[in-house]
């Protein structure tokens, strides 16, 4: 199974809103990036630790991986692998016993961020997903399949709003694909 190294490269939040921020994550290489869409509870943690306001040395993610790191000879890996209802699927891998464990795509980029843990992207998914890296960009692109769908339903009333019919039409037929996906799951 082909894999891209991600790599945390910042943290921004969304004009307009302070329930949400982006986090950028790009290949080793710095020629290709992902957007993960994150709460405001996972923004304060990485700014905390990215922007060094406080020790973190007696936070439980940092006590648990010393814990971890002093008592076991474990090796650990974790892996997007999928999109579904707007939200990156992550495991986090024990490589010696093959057990997965999944977690939430920004608890995912914290304790890669934190620890020696690798995060990937398997490279099919990582080639739908990221947008050439341009460092000091203005904006970012996010793909649609990326965002929650109250996020969506938001965008489209804005973009209606806006008169920016071809966009709220986007987003709509996102929405409506992911609506029959739940009914297909259900019947």
């Amino acid at each position: 199974m082909n894999r891209t190294r991600l790599i945390f490269n910042g943290i921004s939040g969304i004009v307009g809103t302070d329930k949400v921020c982006l986090v950028v994550m790009t290949d080793e290489t710095e020629s290709r990036q992902i957007t993960i869409v994150c709460d405001s509870n996972a923004e304060y943690q990485l700014g905390v630790r990215v922007g060094r306001s406080m020790p973190t040395d007696r936070f439980l993610p940092e006590v648990l991986l010393k814990l971890i790191d002093d008592k076991t000879r474990v090796s650990l890996e974790m892996v997007i692998d999928d999109v579904v209802d707007g939200q990156y699927s992550v495991a986090l891998h024990n490589v010696n016993t093959g057990d997965s464990f999944p977690l939430r795509a920004s608890d995912a980029v914290l304790l890669s961020y934190i620890s020696e843990i690798p995060l990937y992207m398997e490279e099919k998914l990582m080639d739908r997903q990221s947008v050439a890296y341009r460092k000091n960009a203005k904006g970012m692109s996010i793909p649609i399949n990326a965002i929650s769908g109250d996020m969506l339903d938001k965008a489209m009333q804005k973009a209606i709003k806006e008169e920016n019919y071809e966009l709220a039409s986007q987003l709509r037929d996102e929405l409506q694909r992911r609506k029959k996906d739940i009914e297909n799951i259900e019947k």
